[in-house]
């Protein structure tokens, strides 16, 4: 084993000259090109052209610039293979350069998720002088455990390590999307006093048979998912979503479709699953085209657009290769929330924050407090609170909103742990400066971007 770990590391090293640098495989010139998603799920293979002494040379070179392109590069969806993103950012290469010129090269390290790797007989090798040929190999690696081994090890951060980084367990829904919706019948577009909306029957759609295959869906990215996220449930939320709206009714207050369930089902990221049936040309099969879809609800809008993965059967095997597809699509997805989710939590995110002075109350914005009128105590508890703020639109003697950006979590007063901040708990801090100057606040929370705080004299 010994004498075999010292061959591969001769292969996949190149020496100019007896004493001179040592340059990695994966540090010369190569080209690669994504071949085809396995059946399993979790693996791909992948075409590395490259150039050796021979064609064993080029093999054992191909395999080490596989893995490497596969963490640091990540590669374009072609015909028979999705996109997929690097697994781990450049920085993580070179802050454990050390580590990773072993692991590369070691049949007990990255090596071992190599299933095979030969060379592409349709792509001719060719000698290009002397001492130097030219092939292509293709490489199979097992994708998913690659990542779980490094995930392990602390060098490509998992779904785990995230809430471990946050310092809390972030939440997520998975919805069905609004073109999958419209497509099944399950939409209603009505004028209301807020503009057009659309309506979506989630609660019907979910227990169609004609969405049937939504259920399948949710189970199967739930597992991957809840090792990191507290995944919310889809049903749960419908009930609650039926109580809000009674409640908004009999507080005359008017709330869009999509604020009540962000406000109901109260989770950071949406992850929207759209799901286009077709037929074959040849009338036999089917083909199926599954995307995922990252929404931020406070932007209330597609943060993360996932690549398409297609599925093309007979319908005897659906829902394995159903199973196979998800799992795949949820692999390239994962890493993505990750980086969103670092962003947002080095940026902080923006929101809304508006006063009203209750009807019949015996203050204003003008009232004086003692060391200063309401507006400039308000001033002062919104900026103290928030990361940034400023006002927007105009300010009357009972009205003033602000545009703030705020923390993404926050110290629990009560219990001192770290959670995820909100719009509502940011409006209560804000209310409770306020109440140890004489006002009482009142704090309604609109979607999951802005709250509205009613003010009134204690």
């Amino acid at each position: 084993m010994k004498n075999h770990i010292i061959l591969v590391l001769f292969l996949c090293l190149t020496t100019y000259g007896f004493g001179q640098l040592i340059t990695p495989a994966w540090e010369e010139e190569y080209q690669f090109e994504a071949v085809a998603d396995q059946a399993d799920g979790g693996s791909v293979s992948i075409d590395i052209t490259n150039k050796g002494i021979d064609i064993n040379d080029c093999i054992q070179k191909a395999k080490a610039q596989a893995l490497f392109t596969l963490l640091f590069k990540g590669y374009p969806k072609t015909n028979n293979a999705s996109a997929s993103v690097a697994l781990a950012d450049m920085s993580v290469y070179s802050q454990n350069i050390d580590f990773f010129k072993g692991y590369l090269i070691s049949n007990t390290g990255g090596l071992a998720y190599i299933n095979k790797a030969q060379t592409n007989m349709s792509k001719p090798s060719s000698k290009l002088d002397k001492k130097t040929l030219q092939s292509t190999t293709t490489v199979y690696v097992m994708k998913t455990k690659l990542r779980e081994d490094l995930e392990k090890q602390g060098y490509i951060k998992s779904v785990g390590s995230l809430s471990e980084s946050l310092g809390f367990m972030p939440t997520i829904l998975i919805v069905p999307s609004d073109k999958w919706m419209t497509s099944k019948g399950f939409v209603q577009k009505v004028e209301t006093d807020l503009g057009t909306q659309y309506l979506y029957d989630y609660q019907n759609a979910i227990t169609s048979n004609s969405m049937s295959t939504y259920g399948s869906i949710e189970n199967f990215l739930r597992n991957p998912l809840s090792k990191g996220f507290e995944v919310k449930s889809f049903s749960d939320i419908m009930t609650q979503i039926a109580s809000a709206k009674v409640e908004n009714i009999q507080r005359k207050v008017e709330e869009s479709e999509f604020d009540v369930m962000a406000r109901t089902a109260n989770a950071q990221i949406w992850i929207k699953v759209d799901l286009v049936e077709s037929k074959i040309s040849n009338g036999t099969e089917t083909q199926y085209t599954l995307t995922l879809f990252g929404v931020d609800p406070l932007l209330a809008r597609n943060v993360i657009n996932g690549n398409p993965q297609t599925i093309v059967t007979s319908g005897d095997n659906y829902m394995r290769l159903l199973e196979t597809t998800v799992n795949t699509a949820i692999d390239n997805f994962i890493p993505e929330i990750i980086n969103y989710y670092n962003v947002r939590e080095k940026n902080g995110f923006e929101g809304e924050i508006e006063f009203r002075i209750i009807e019949g109350s015996e203050i204003n914005f003008n009232s004086d407090l003692g060391e200063g009128i309401l507006a400039e105590y308000v001033d002062d508890f919104v900026g103290k609170n928030a990361n940034k703020s400023s006002s927007i639109g105009s300010s009357t003697s009972t009205l003033r909103s602000y545009k703030v950006s705020i923390p993404t979590k926050r110290t629990n007063p009560r219990t001192g742990k770290i959670e995820g901040n909100d719009m509502e708990k940011y409006g209560r801090a804000v209310v409770k400066d306020l109440s140890n100057n004489g006002i009482s606040g009142e704090v309604r929370r609109l979607g999951l971007g802005k709250v509205v705080i009613y003010l009134t004299k204690q």
